[in-house]
């Protein structure tokens, strides 16, 4: 999930039975955990009481709860929200670390291996055909993305079957349950119905963004195997993921995430930005050329 800053915030006690819990500010949402449950208020200000009320915070966290409950019908390693109040979700707390930190920590090949392939695993159960998509919205990959489709990938897009996709489905928000020794999916961000490669893609780019942030560390996290990956998910799946398709979602995946980067950079201090302007463009430009040199071949 997102970094934290370093402020907390109480609400009142006993406001929507929630007991005068002490918020943590992240960049999205207030977060608190207490007795077995963890807490999310989706954030737009400074202050959570105000995010509670506010009416596009509760929109956010009702459609967050119906998105999460639809979802673990799907797979019970999809975390079920308990409850949402005003704009704060209830969730069970998820003792384990989540797969960022996981993988970060530099485990054996093996447990490595195992964690990717919990992932891939999870995935494709979200995008079987035969679980159905709700109704989900079709996504406009001409108005809603960072890299505009020539032609050829429209026509490669319109003629793919859809499946859900979901946009949070990162190796941030997969995070262990301890209780149950296992992976669990939240933090789905939005829902819609499209590719599969699109989700594949975007998981991919999480896993070269593990170090971001992290120490000022300057490499881009690349110990796994592309094609190992690949594999996982296409026996899970039982499905053939188009490589003209991966490789146009490989880089709008990163010219999106730049992009939310250097957005994020304006918005610092004057000094963070000297700082951070050449740590932003040597990060990325790894990227760039891991995805030239892990391109598909066709």
């Amino acid at each position: 999930m997102t970094s934290q800053l370093d402020m907390k915030a109480a609400l009142p006690p006993d406001l929507a039975g929630m007991n005068g819990l002490n918020f943590t500010r992240r960049q999205e949402s207030w977060v608190a955990e207490s007795g077995g449950y963890f807490y999310k208020i989706i954030r737009r200000h400074d202050d959570p009481l105000q995010d509670l009320y506010d009416p596009e915070c509760i929109e956010t966290a009702r459609r967050e709860y119906s998105d999460m409950q639809f979802l673990h019908g799907l797979s019970d390693k999809v975390c079920r929200p308990e409850r949402v109040e005003h704009g704060c979700i209830v969730y069970p707390y998820l003792s384990g670390p989540d797969m960022r930190g996981a993988l970060q920590s530099n485990p054996a090949d093996a447990q490595r291996r195992t964690c990717l392939r919990e992932a891939m695993s999870l995935l494709a159960q979200l995008h079987a055909p035969a679980v159905g998509t709700g109704n989900y919205p079709l996504k406009d990959y001409q108005r809603d993305s960072h890299l505009v489709p020539d032609s050829g990938i429209r026509e490669r897009i319109s003629a793919r079957n859809k499946t859900l996709v979901i946009s949070g489905f990162e190796v941030r928000n997969l995070r262990f349950d301890r209780t149950r020794d296992t992976w669990c999916f939240f933090d789905p961000h939005h829902v819609k119905r499209g590719v599969p490669e699109e989700d594949f893609a975007r998981f991919v780019i999480s896993l070269l963004m593990i170090n971001w942030g992290r120490d000022g560390a300057l490499r881009c996290w690349s110990a796994f195997s592309m094609d190992e990956l690949l594999a996982m998910y296409e026996r899970a799946s039982l499905t053939t993921l188009d490589k003209v398709l991966l490789n146009h979602f490989l880089r709008q995946t990163a010219v999106m995430r730049k992009s939310y980067a250097i957005r994020a950079l304006r918005a610092m201090h004057p000094a963070q930005r000297i700082i951070g302007w050449p740590y932003l463009m040597m990060y990325f430009q790894q990227i760039e050329k891991w995805n030239l040199a892990h391109a598909f071949r066709l």
